[in-house]
C-alpha cells in the first residue's frame, strides 16, 4: 500500500509499504480522506519523529473489526491519540497528559491506503455518517475547540482577534460571531474575505479582549500581545519551536493585566463537540480545503502549503 513517509529536511515520499495487520481488540481501516496539518510542515518537530508516515486528521471506512461497536461497512473517525479516561489526568479532563493518550497512535498513520486502530483508541474513535472529507476534520477543529474553551469567552459577542489565517486560524474565526482576524499574505486575507470574514492586514495596535495566535512565532505573538486591551487574555496556539525562548514583555504585560493560556490538541469532549459542529454545518470542508488531491500529489502540495501558496490539501483516497 501507498504511504506519505517524512524523511528528513522538509521532505516527505510516497513509499509502498506492508497493509497493517488488525490489533486485538482494534480495526483496520481504509482511508478515504486525510488532511495535511500545519504541525506537519515544522522541519524542528518532524525530524525528530522520523521515521514517520505523515496523517492525522483522517477518516475512513473499517474492512477488518475485532469489536462489536465498529462493525465492518462503518465510517470512522479515529483520534491519533486517545486516553485512559480513568487516570488522575483524565478525570480533570487533562486527557492530552494522560499517558495513554502519549502513547497511542494509529499504524502507521493517516496518510496511507490503510491504517490499524489499536483498542486503546476506540475511547476516542466514532462513527459518522460525515463525508469522508468534514469527517476528517474532526480532529483539527477539536483542536480549535479546546483552544475557544481554553480562552474562557465572557459573552456570547466576544470582541476577539486572531492572528494568522491558515486553515487553523479559518477554523478559530469561523467560530467567532464578531472577530477580526489578520494575515500577511494578501492570498489567505481574500480567502477569509471571500467567506464573509472580517480579515485584515496587521494593524499596529487594537483594543481586543482575546486574541488567539496561531503562528509558531515570537512576532506573531508579540502582534498579537499588542491587540490585547487591559485585562485581555492571549491565547498561544503554537509553539515556537528551538531554542524554545522568547523576549516577552512581562512586566508590560504585569502591568496591563494580560493573561497568557495554551492549547495543546484535543482530547474526546473536543472531538464529539467539532463532530457536532460539522453534522450541523457550522463549519464546512469547503471553507478550509483548498486543494482535493491524490497522494501522489502530496509531495508538491507539501511544499506549497510551507510556502503559503495554498491555503490546505486533502489527500482523498480511491475507496
Amino acid at each position: 500500500m501507498k504511504v506519505a513517509r517524512y524523511i528528513g529536511g522538509g521532505e516527505i515520499a510516497i513509499v509502498d509499504e506492508p497493509k497493517p495487520s488488525c490489533p486485538t481488540g482494534g480495526l483496520i481501516v481504509q482511508t478515504e480522506a486525510s488532511g495535511l496539518c500545519s504541525g506537519e510542515l515544522m522541519d524542528w518537530y518532524m525530524d525528530r519523529k522520523i521515521p514517520h508516515v505523515l496523517g492525522h486528521e483522517v477518516a475512513g471506512i473499517v474492512v477488518e473489526s475485532e469489536h462489536p461497536a465498529f462493525p465492518v461497512g462503518v465510517r470512522v473517525f479515529p483520534h491519533h491519540h486517545a486516553p485512559c479516561l480513568s487516570c488522575d489526568a483524565c478525570r480533570r479532563g487533562a486527557h492530552v497528559h494522560c499517558a495513554q493518550w502519549r502513547r497511542t497512535k494509529l499504524v502507521p498513520g493517516g496518510m496511507a491506503e490503510f491504517f490499524a486502530v489499536g483498542a486503546e483508541n476506540l475511547t476516542d474513535t466514532m462513527t459518522t455518517d460525515l463525508s469522508p472529507a468534514e469527517a476528517a476534520l474532526i480532529e483539527p477543529l477539536a483542536c480549535v475547540v479546546k483552544s475557544m474553551r481554553r480562552a474562557r469567552l465572557e459573552s456570547s459577542h466576544p470582541r476577539a482577534a486572531v492572528i494568522g489565517l491558515g486553515a487553523m486560524g479559518l477554523l478559530h474565526l469561523l467560530q467567532l460571531e464578531d472577530g477580526v482576524g489578520y494575515d500577511l499574505n494578501p492570498t489567505r486575507v481574500e480567502w477569509a474575505r471571500s467567506l464573509g470574514l472580517d480579515a485584515r492586514f496587521p494593524e499596529p495596535k487594537g483594543e481586543f479582549d482575546h486574541v488567539f495566535v496561531c503562528p509558531g512565532t515570537p512576532h506573531a505573538i508579540l502582534e498579537g500581545a499588542s491587540l490585547l486591551r487591559p485585562q485581555g487574555r492571549l491565547v498561544l496556539f503554537s509553539p515556537i519551536g528551538p531554542p524554545g525562548t522568547m523576549d516577552f514583555p512581562i512586566d508590560e504585560l504585569y502591568f496591563r493585566d494580560i493573561e497568557v493560556v495554551t492549547s495543546y490538541s484535543c482530547g474526546p469532549t473536543d472531538t464529539a463537540e467539532a463532530h457536532a459542529l460539522l453534522k450541523a454545518g457550522k463549519v464546512r470542508s469547503e471553507q478550509v480545503v483548498s486543494d482535493r488531491i491524490t497522494i501522489d500529489e502530496l509531495p508538491e502540495a507539501y511544499q506549497k502549503m510551507k510556502r503559503g501558496d495554498i491555503l490546505k490539501p486533502m489527500v482523498m483516497f480511491d475507496v
